[in-house]
């Protein structure tokens, strides 16, 4: 019992520190001191006292042996207020004896690039980088016998420093100038390989294998190799075109088809085992092609059209599947009519071939050079190659010719051609004739073929880039790195030793070499086995498990994938119930509930997620953060808290002050007293300064610190380049360009002056460098990268992650909604199924059950029990829906109603290779894929689409709509579609995209009570674009419609385009123009009718006013006219007429005549005659058909004055005010209403009197 607990407890004691060791060696970054120089003048220690011997008692120099000197670097968290001793928390490291009391490293002075191994300390760390930090570099003296190794009595130079950092390549250089000893050293903190960000805690290793196929960029994100996609670019892209619904791939370009298909599209479907000439349009069906019948399709009911028997012009009749008879025409005979009888009779042999008849027909003599039945076939004579030495023979008549190479000749090329003939030797003793050549016997000092190179001639002699030198004794090459040889034409072979290792591939370059290792190797010559868990591969603190050649990692419940990388979506593999928009309800065993909640993280690492009603939410952000997405810290900076130049770098509800050399304390409110470390020697008196002090010195002791018996100035004096000046009693520093102060050492102009950093980054100067503290969402050097907040990706069920500054946001699919689409939306919420029919809820739509006599997307049509219908030899059952080419039909009731779209040919693949059929023409049955020259080539290469035959030509198109041609009317519209070439796939045809168009579900909808026309064209002015011209047409005839149809039309199609699709070519689509008839005819028109319209109704109203007007003239002419008669009737009855004075009756009548041509008291155009006349007026007309009964009276003045006198004294008054003026005529100036009354004859009996 006591073993087995005791082997217990010691594997338990294994496990944890192998656990522990894994966990240290997984480091993610290093930080790197380089030391470039170390000045100690005296070799002092910093107490001073001499590191070896005593001090000279003349100069009181240690001029016995210098230090040995050696380096420590303890590296701690920042601190405010720095301690030299206790742990150095983030690592420490030291060097061995580097060098006596002055050295420098001249490598790393000029070039901090390059890797120089003396007076580097290497720090690894294996925790996010803090980017804040204390530095403690320390200078020591290794062995001194006259000293105790205990305490501090070997420390010859501390130098702390505290400041922020972020990872790079770019070294900052720091001039450190202490009491004893000065020395200028540079850092950089690097991430290992594979770790990126500005605390090295992104990984990312490049990979490809089947855990994923990527590489990574400068910032640590994953890029996908081509042909890969997904999360982790371990999804393959299949081979374009591929039906992914019928054919997958393992590997890009692929396209492996699932069983029942094949092709290289997997769009074709395998016909039943046996099918001979039949097609299918699902698998292992066996529709017969034309003129073919059988189970098998394996009968020939054409035997006669397909395999053609009768020869010699007979005549073939099909009598039954597979059997024939033959005609024969006179002199043939045989069941083909290959029987010849008097076969010559035709003379069937040609180019002089002679004919001899034969029981079996006839025979041909061919001449020289023909061959064949018929001796119509030319003899090949360059079969038998009859050319030599290389020469070319082409074919002839009877005959053969041979094109030789120049050093030949003769009819085959045999004979020797004497190269001599033409001199072609220049600085030579002869030139001997070859076999094929020649050669020249070159004078000396030449060399060459032809002898014209000059052997002590640099000109044309060294090759591959050497340098020629030339000499006494001739030229010598100075050969390439890589080239060896007289004239450096040989190219040295560094693989020549194997150098590689472990089955490593050698390359050779350049004077090197390199190695490919295989998967788990790693080195220059692949000699290091590499450990796939180091550096540790595995995000969100899972643990890495080594395998072989591989590894797996232990994640989290919330995280999934190789290497945890990506959130677990919970509801893939257990039941998920949605409580609100921000919170899910799983299944699990691992609570007492038997229910675990998990929440969004759209609110990020410092919100809550709070659901709200419809799917929405907000973000109840922690303290020190606010936002939409809680995503913006609060800047505690604002404002500036540091003092006297201090950097604020902003916390979280903190901040923190990074002082300049000279100021400490949290505000950076507080001089540092550089006297505290009691710098002047010999008695020497410290005066602290700003950032400096100064040592009153005293009995003649000179110097900075006090410490020389000769002189002020020493090397130690002046910092930063600056040059010492002694002066006597005092010293002078000439600083170099950009430092200042007393001893050289305030710089002038920080670096963070120029603003380097972006985005709200703050820039933290030390030295030569600086560093950027980013906020949060960007990174990069500078702050000008924003951090890719979409990774992992965050958005489930294809929703697509929008990236901000610090937030994200999801769009989801639709069908999905919730701030990370992890809601599916169900749409059977509102009912939508009619008449009892049960809904079936589905992604972004839902699925209508209906009873039966009900069909449509609702079960709103009600078409009851009806027949069946037969349509291309098949039978579908009443209310069922199916595609014929781009079109949808429907059988109602044993009637097949289609939608009625244009489909026109379709694009197919060409049969190449010849062999077998094309199985890859997606044509329907009974078509083949026949080649088309007209085809328009939008991405090359187009070679091999053709066109779908059709039995019957094509119906002619009347249309004027067609694309480029500017036409557009109330039927027409245009649409034009922009592609990114760069996205449209290879082998794509103007008539590819047309056929997208055509065979959209949108089309057929469009196209159900009237013809859609969708013509397609590369456009003219753009050719990136297609220009698609849409059109309505009714029997064949352009339909002149309505303008609204085809506006909705061109919108719908545009709408289809603009949703997602899985047509490859569409996703190229970038931009969509639509041009329709901006107004109809009839529009155009309308304003100046009802212009006219309103100037004819102008005009007829001012021609009845004037009628009018001059109508109520008349009127009242006629008016005034009656009432002046009326007067002047009057009148008469009242002259006194005595009977003694009848003959002057005629003279008093015009003397009344006279008396009204000018009434005394008429008037006018006075306001009251008017008033009194239209008062008068309806009585003058009363009383004008009275006085009309007795115009023809005669009034006496004796009658008169009989009444007067009889009645006794009445008295008849007239007032000729109101009377009219009179209305003259053109022939007389009298009064019209007068001139009757010369003619009247006056009675003299009165019965009457009127007034």
């Amino acid at each position: 019992m006591w073993n087995c607990m005791g082997i217990s407890n010691c594997l338990s004691i294994v496990c944890v520190l192998l656990t522990v060791w894994t966990e240290v060696s997984q480091s993610s970054g290093y930080f790197e001191l380089q030391l470039i120089a170390v000045q100690n003048a005296n070799g002092e220690l910093s107490d001073g006292d001499c590191c070896d011997g005593e001090r000279n008692t003349q100069d009181l120099r240690c001029s016995s042996d210098e230090c040995d000197t050696y380096f420590r670097v303890c590296l701690k968290e920042y601190q405010t207020d720095v301690t030299t001793t206790g742990l150095c928390i983030y690592g420490s490291g030291s060097t061995n004896v580097i060098g006596g009391n002055s050295f420098q490293f001249k490598s790393a002075k000029n070039n901090q690039n390059r890797n120089n191994d003396g007076g580097k300390i290497v720090i690894p760390f294996q925790f996010a980088w803090p980017v804040s930090y204390t530095l403690i570099v320390e200078a020591w003296d290794w062995d001194n016998g006259t000293h105790s190794s205990s305490g501090e009595d070997l420390l010859i130079e501390r130098s702390v420093r505290k400041e922020r950092i972020n990872p790079g390549d770019d070294r900052q250089t720091i001039q450190y100038n202490g009491l004893t000893a000065n020395f200028e050293y540079s850092i950089r903190v690097r991430c290992d390989e594979n770790y990126y960000g500005s605390k090295c805690n992104k990984l990312c290793r490049p990979r490809n294998d089947w855990h994923g196929h990527y590489v990574c960029d400068q910032f640590g994100n994953r890029g996908c190799m081509e042909g890969w996609m997904g999360t982790y670019c371990t999804t393959a892209i299949c081979k374009q075109g591929c039906n992914l619904l019928q054919g997958v791939c393992s590997a890009p370009g692929e396209c492996t088809c699932t069983y029942g298909w094949q092709g290289p599209f997997c769009d074709n479907c395998l016909p039943y085992p046996g099918c001979v000439h039949g097609t299918c349009v699902k698998p292992w069906q066996c529709t017969c092609e034309k003129n073919w019948g059988g189970l098998l399709c394996e009968k020939d009911l054409n035997y006669c059209g397909t395999n053609k028997p009768c020869k010699n012009g007979g005549t073939c009749m099909n009598t039954e599947p597979d059997e024939y008879n033959c005609a024969c025409p006179d002199g043939y005979s045989g069941k083909n009519c290959e029987i010849a009888e008097h076969a010559c009779v035709s003379n069937p042999c040609a180019n002089g071939g002679t004919c001899h008849e034969v029981p079996s027909g006839f025979e041909c003599h061919c001449p020289a050079g023909w061959a064949g039945p018929t001796c119509a076939k030319d003899t090949d004579e360059c079969a038998s190659n009859p050319c030599a030495q290389g020469g070319t023979c082409i074919d002839m008549e009877n005959g053969f010719e041979c094109l030789c190479l120049p050093q030949w000749a003769g009819k085959t090329c045999q004979i020797d051609v004497n190269e001599c003939m033409g001199k072609p030797c220049l600085n030579a003793y002869s030139c001997k004739n070859l076999i094929g050549g020649y050669h020249c016997a070159c004078f000396r000092g030449w060399a060459g073929q032809n002898c014209d190179i000059n052997v002590n001639s640099c000109h044309g002699q060294c090759q591959n880039g050497a340098t020629c030198k030339e000499g006494q004794r001739g030229y010598v090459c100075a050969c390439s790195p890589g080239f060896v040889g007289r004239h450096c034409d040989i190219q040295r072979n560094s693989c020549a030793s194997g150098p590689c290792r472990n089955g490593g591939r050698c390359h050779t370059l350049l004077d090197s070499f390199m190695c490919e290792c295989p998967h788990g190797y790693t080195g220059t010559t692949c000699e290091v086995q590499s450990n796939p868990c180091s550096p540790n591969p595995c995000q969100n603190q899972a643990q890495c498990h080594s395998l072989m050649d591989d590894f797996y990692c232990a994640c989290s419940d919330d995280f999934e994938g190789k290497t945890c990388s990506e959130l677990k979506d919970h509801c893939k593999t257990n039941h998920c119930e949605v409580i609100d928009s921000c919170t899910v309800a799983v299944a699990t065993n691992g609570t007492q509930e038997g229910v675990w909640h998990i929440s969004s993280n759209v609110c990020g690492p410092h919100g809550r997620c709070i659901s709200q009603p419809a799917g929405n939410f907000t973000c109840s952000c922690e303290p020190g953060f606010t936002g939409t997405y809680c995503h913006e810290n609060i800047n505690d900076c604002v404002p500036p808290p540091c003092k006297n130049g201090g950097t604020c770098i902003d916390g979280i509800s903190s901040f923190k002050c990074f002082c300049p050399d000279g100021w400490e304390g949290t505000l950076c409110d507080m001089d540092v007293n550089e006297c505290s470390r009691n710098p002047c020697k010999n008695g020497g008196r410290c005066v602290n300064l700003l950032n400096h002090f100064y040592c009153q010195c005293q009995d003649n002791w000179k110097g900075k610190t006090c410490h020389s018996r000769e002189s002020q100035c020493d090397s130690s004096t002046c910092s930063n380049g600056g040059t010492c000046f002694d002066h006597g009693d005092t010293f002078r520093c000439t600083c170099l360009s950009g430092w200042v102060g007393s001893t050289c050492n305030t710089a002038k102009n920080s670096t963070c002056d120029s603003n380097p950093c972006e985005n709200g980054g703050t820039c933290v100067g030390g030295g030569d460098a600086y560093t950027c503290i980013c906020k949060d969402g960007w990174e990069g050097p500078t702050c000008a990268h924003n951090a890719n907040d979409c990774n992992p990706q965050p958005c489930y069920n294809g929703g697509v992650c929008v990236d901000g500054v610090n937030w994200f946001r999801c769009e989801c699919a639709p069908g999905f909604a919730g701030p990370d689409c992890r809601i599916n939306i169900d749409e059977c919420q509102s009912s939508p199924c009619a008449y009892g029919s049960t809904c079936v809820d589905e992604i972004n739509s839902f699925l209508c059950v209906c009873p039966l006599g009900r069909a449509g997307p609702h079960c709103q049509e009600l078409i009851g029990i009806g027949k069946a219908c037969r349509y291309s030899g098949l039978q579908f059952p009443h209310g069922s829906r199916w595609e014929e080419e781009c079109n949808t039909c429907q059988c109602v009731n044993g009637i097949v109603r289609c939608s009625k779209v244009r489909c026109g040919r379709r694009p197919c693949l060409l049969q190449r290779g010849g062999a077998g059929p094309d199985s890859s023409a997606p044509c329907p049955r009974g078509q083949e894929c026949v080649e088309h020259q007209f085809l328009t080539c939008f991405a090359k290469p187009c070679h091999q689409w053709g066109v779908c035959s059709t039995p019957d030509p094509p119906p002619p198109l009347h249309t004027q709509c067609e694309p480029n041609s500017g036409y557009l009317d109330n039927s027409c519209a245009r649409i034009t579609l922009i592609f990114n070439r760069d996205k449209v796939p290879q082998g794509t045809t103007v008539e590819n995209i047309c056929s997208e168009l055509r065979y959209l579900p949108i089309a057929q909808t469009l196209a159900k009570d009237c013809t859609l026309l969708i013509l397609c064209d590369l456009s003219y002015s753009n050719s990136d674009a297609v220009e698609v011209a849409m059109s309505y047409d009714q029997d064949g005839q352009e339909q002149n419609g309505d303008r609204g149809q085809i506006q909705e039309a061109a919108s719908a199609i545009v709408g289809a385009l603009s949703k997602r699709h899985n047509s490859t070519v569409m996703l190229a689509v970038v931009e969509v123009k639509v041009e329709t008839q901006v107004m109809p005819q009839s529009v155009d028109h309308l304003v100046p009718v009802l212009c006219v319209v309103f100037s004819v109704l102008w005009i007829f109203c001012i021609v009845v006013c004037v009628w009018w007007t001059r109508k109520r003239k008349k009127e009242r002419e006629r008016e005034s006219a009656a009432e002046d008669s009326t007067v002047n009737n009057q009148l008469e009855p009242l002259r006194v007429s005595l009977p003694q004075h009848k003959d002057n009756r005629g003279k008093d009548i015009q003397h009344e005549c006279k008396k009204l041509m000018n009434p005394p008291d008429r008037t006018c155009d006075g306001a009251e005659g008017d008033e009194e006349e239209d008062g008068e007026e309806e009585e003058l007309r009363r009383g004008g058909m009275e006085l009309d009964k007795f115009s023809t009276q005669k009034c006496s003045l004796a009658g008169v004055q009989d009444k007067v006198m009889g009645k006794g004294g009445v008295i008849c008054t007239m007032h000729s005010a109101p009377v009219k003026p009179p209305h003259r005529t053109a022939y007389s100036p009298k009064d019209n209403r007068c001139k009757n009354l010369n003619a009247a004859n006056v009675s003299e009996d009165i019965k009457d009197h009127y007034v």
